[in-house]
C-alpha cells in the first residue's frame, strides 16, 4: 500500500518551506492544502478569500478525502494542511486518520500568531488554529495508540538537516539529503495562497528565519 503522509499544522509555521523539501525528493506526488477549499472556498467562517480558485478542486470534507485516498491508489503522497481547515469532520473520521501516516509541524505560538497577523490584521483564533491542531493530535492518538510524529519550527530552522532525517526515518521513508537545497522558484501548487509563500518561493533551502514584528503579543492585546 502506498503511504499518505500528513503534515498537520497550523499558519506561519514554515509548512511551505518544508514542504519544498518534499516536491525536491521527487518520490511522492504533493497535495498542496487540499482541505484549504473545505474551509475557504465551501464554509463560511474565513475572514479572507482563498486566492486563487481551481474550478476542478473539490470543495467538501468528504470529496476532499477521497481524492486524497484515491491519488494514494496511484501513488505514494505528502500532504500538509491545516488542522483548523477540517478538525470537525477529522477527528471523527477514524477510518481516514487510520490510512494515514500522521505528522505534525508545530512552532512557538508567539511567532505564529505575530507572523500572521503582519498577514492579515483580521486574523481570528479559529483561523490561527493552535487548539485544533491539539484536538487532532489527541484524536490520532486515541484511535492509533501510537505518539504521531512532532517537529518543531525552531528544530526545524536550527538543524535541517538533522531535523528532516529524523522526520524521514520516523515516517518510514529513506533520508534524502540531496533535497534540503533547491533552485528558488514559485510552485504552481502554490497558486492559491501565492502571496502567502512569496518568501518560500524565494528560498533555496530552510534558513533561520530573522523576521520580526511591529505588533506582538507582548504590545497587543488582540493578539
Amino acid at each position: 500500500m502506498n503511504k499518505i503522509i500528513a503534515l498537520w499544522t497550523h499558519p506561519r509555521t514554515i509548512s511551505t518551506a518544508f514542504e519544498r523539501v518534499m516536491m525536491e525528493r521527487g518520490d511522492m506526488k504533493i497535495l498542496h492544502e487540499p482541505f484549504s477549499y473545505h474551509y475557504y472556498v465551501f464554509g463560511e467562517n474565513a475572514s479572507i478569500p482563498q486566492e486563487f480558485e481551481d474550478p476542478d478542486h473539490p470543495r467538501t470534507y468528504p470529496e476532499i478525502r477521497d481524492m486524497i485516498v484515491r491519488e494514494g491508489e496511484e501513488n505514494s503522497i505528502f500532504f500538509k494542511d491545516m488542522c483548523a481547515h477540517c478538525d470537525t469532520e477529522l477527528v471523527q473520521d477514524d477510518q481516514f486518520l487510520k490510512r494515514l501516516t500522521n505528522t505534525f509541524l508545530i512552532r512557538d505560538p508567539a511567532k505564529a500568531i505575530a507572523s500572521y497577523y503582519a498577514m492579515n490584521q483580521d486574523v481570528t483564533s479559529q483561523e490561527i488554529g493552535l487548539a485544533q491542531v491539539a484536538r487532532v493530535f489527541d484524536r490520532i492518538r486515541e484511535v492509533t495508540g501510537e505518539m504521531p510524529v512532532v517537529i518543531d519550527a525552531d528544530d526545524l530552522e536550527n538543524d535541517p538537516e538533522g531535523t528532516v532525517k529524523a522526520y524521514s526515518e520516523a515516517a518510514g521513508i529513506p533520508f534524502m539529503p540531496e533535497s534540503l537545497t533547491w533552485e528558488a522558484e514559485h510552485k504552481p501548487e502554490w497558486d492559491i495562497w501565492k502571496k502567502w509563500h512569496a518568501d518560500a518561493a524565494k528560498s533555496t533551502g530552510i534558513q533561520k528565519n530573522m523576521e520580526t514584528f511591529e505588533v506582538t503579543i507582548d504590545n497587543s492585546d488582540h493578539l
